[in-house]
C-alpha cells in the first residue's frame, strides 16, 4: 500500500512539547504530545477538499492534468502561509500528508518519470531558508517511490512575488524567468510539477511552457491549494 511515513516524536522532542505545546495549524488546538501530524481531527474532516481529479484546463495550455487537493480557503490558507511565511517548514509534512490522502483516493494517477518542485531563486532561497515546494515534493517522491530532480529546472530571475501582481502582471513578470539546464534529462519524459498554491496558474505553465519547448511528453502539475474555485 502506498503510503507517507509519518516520524514519531522521540523523547527530546516530547519533553520540549510539554514546555511549547503542539498546535493544529488551522484552529490552534493543543495536541498530544505524541501527535504526528499538527492537525486536529475535526479540522482534518473538514478540511475544504477540491475532489476533482487531474483536470485539463484551458488557462493552462502546457499542463496535461493538474491536480489541486484543497480549496484555498478555510484554514488550508493560513497554514501555508505559516509555513511559507512564519517560517515554519515542519508543517510540510501535515500538508504533504493530507495532499496525499486526496491524491491516493484517485483511481487513475497518471505516469511520472520523475517530480520537479517549482523553482525558487537562489536569492530567495537564502532569505526564506527553504523552498516549500521542495519539501512537498520529497514527501510525495517517497510516497509515491518516483525519483525527485532540483537540478533540471532552474528559477534565474529573481522576481517579484506574483501574490503582490495584477493579472496582466503576473505573466511579464514571468518572462524568461526559468530555464532546463539539462534538457537531455526531460526529452519523452513525463513530469510532475509540484508547488504550493496556483492562483491564475502563471508560475505551473511557465515551467510548464519551458519543459514541453526542451522536448518533455508530458507535463502534470500537483499543489495543495487552488486559490480559483476547483471545478
Amino acid at each position: 500500500m502506498i503510503m507517507l511515513a509519518l516520524r514519531k516524536p522521540g523523547l527530546a522532542e516530547k519533553i520540549i512539547r510539554l514546555i511549547y505545546p503542539v498546535k493544529c495549524m488551522i484552529c490552534g488546538k493543543v495536541l498530544t504530545e505524541d501527535s504526528v501530524l499538527y492537525l486536529c481531527d475535526s479540522c482534518h474532516e473538514l478540511l475544504p477538499r477540491c475532489g476533482t481529479g487531474f483536470k485539463k484546463t484551458e488557462k493552462l495550455p502546457y499542463i496535461n492534468g493538474i491536480f489541486s487537493a484543497f480549496h484555498y480557503e478555510n484554514g488550508i490558507d493560513k497554514a501555508i502561509q505559516a509555513m511559507k511565511f512564519d517560517y515554519q517548514p515542519r508543517l510540510s509534512e501535515t500538508l504533504a500528508f493530507v495532499l496525499l490522502e486526496e491524491l491516493l483516493k484517485e483511481t487513475r494517477i497518471p505516469h511520472f518519470d520523475f517530480i520537479i518542485p517549482v523553482p525558487m531563486h537562489k536569492k530567495k532561497m537564502r532569505s526564506r531558508g527553504f523552498n516549500q515546494s521542495r519539501l512537498i515534493a520529497d514527501k510525495i517522491s517517497e510516497a509515491l517511490q518516483i525519483p525527485v530532480d532540483t537540478e533540471v529546472l532552474a528559477k534565474t530571475r529573481n522576481t517579484r512575488p506574483q501574490s503582490t501582481l495584477k493579472k496582466e502582471e503576473r505573466l511579464n513578470n514571468l518572462l524568461d524567468a526559468f530555464s532546463v539546464e539539462y534538457p537531455e534529462r526531460v526529452i519523452n519524459k513525463n513530469i510532475l510539477l509540484v508547488d504550493d498554491v496556483i492562483t491564475t496558474g502563471t508560475t505551473i505553465n511557465s515551467c510548464g511552457r519551458i519543459l514541453y519547448e526542451n522536448g518533455a511528453e508530458k507535463i502534470y502539475a500537483v499543489v495543495i491549494a487552488n486559490a480559483e474555485k476547483c471545478r
